[in-house]
């Protein structure tokens, strides 16, 4: 089966300015993501994984290898083609703009628009991927007066309705409570379970367990490990990755928790 999106020995480096050497960031990264994946790109700060994700969002060009979208290279691919297929929520997203929250989501039609207005299809689509969020009571509200958890919600729910195949999600749960943060895990497990792909960058570990098929671990420039989340519920090794001070716990209905001391 040809994957949705495929990594080949990615590269990507910082350029060398007068009396300062250049530093690699990612070097030699490669994996293929498939239909009904919900991958955790882990990792501490610095290992790389922002700029893993522009690289497969296409938003940086990789000084050394390649990336491939449904078999194709990405370079091959017109920025609305790819829009239809890929969404990108960066890390941080300037909260501003005087635009209300539906204005914001309806943003992520722009790569489906047939023209000036927005069509049945787009106010449905935004309707239903704020409803999923849990954003939809704001939807008139500008964004600038939302808290960051509300925002984050509006611009995952862009992301939503923008119906791509691929979710490229950098902290999706940043500023959410923690009940948030489940519901959020929980949509995007729901979503690719109906045919989609996605990729999620987070911190919590048991978040990451709970609800993501497959765990990624950045390390040294490159992928430490890469393995399907119930080896790794499984397994002690990689999560002196993280910190020395994470242990695995063994709790109810045979499942593993990340404590730590």
């Amino acid at each position: 089966m040809t994957p949705i999106l495929s990594a080949r020995g990615l590269a990507w480096r910082v350029a060398a300015r007068r009396g300062t050497p250049g530093t690699t960031i990612v070097e030699g990264v490669s994996f293929d993501l498939h239909a009904g994946e919900f991958v955790a790109l882990m990792g501490r700060n610095g290992a790389g994984k922002s700029t893993v994700m522009d690289l497969l969002a296409g938003l940086r060009r990789p000084h050394e290898g390649a990336v491939r979208l449904d078999g194709r290279s990405l370079q091959d691919w017109t920025a609305p083609a790819r829009a239809r297929r890929i969404a990108h929520l960066p890390q941080a997203v300037r909260g501003a703009s005087p635009m209300t929250a539906a204005e914001i989501v309806m943003m992520g039609r722009y790569a489906h628009a047939g023209g000036w207005r927005p069509s049945v299809a787009d106010r449905a689509a935004v309707a239903h991927a704020m409803h999923e969020c849990g954003c939809a009571r704001y939807r008139d509200r500008p964004l600038l007066t939302l808290s960051g958890g509300e925002r984050q919600r509006v611009l995952l729910a862009a992301c939503i309705a923008q119906e791509p195949a691929v979710l490229l999600l950098d902290e999706p749960s940043t500023f959410l409570d923690v009940d948030q943060q489940l519901q959020t895990f929980a949509l995007l497990r729901d979503t690719v379970a109906r045919g989609g792909a996605c990729i999620a960058v987070t911190h919590d570990i048991n978040l990451a367990l709970t609800f993501c098929s497959r765990v990624i671990v950045l390390a040294e420039r490159s992928i430490a490990r890469d393995m399907d989340a119930r080896t790794a519920a499984a397994d002690d090794g990689w999560l002196g990755a993280f910190s020395p001070r994470l242990r695995r716990i063994a709790v109810s209905e045979g499942q593993s928790w990340v404590a730590y001391r």
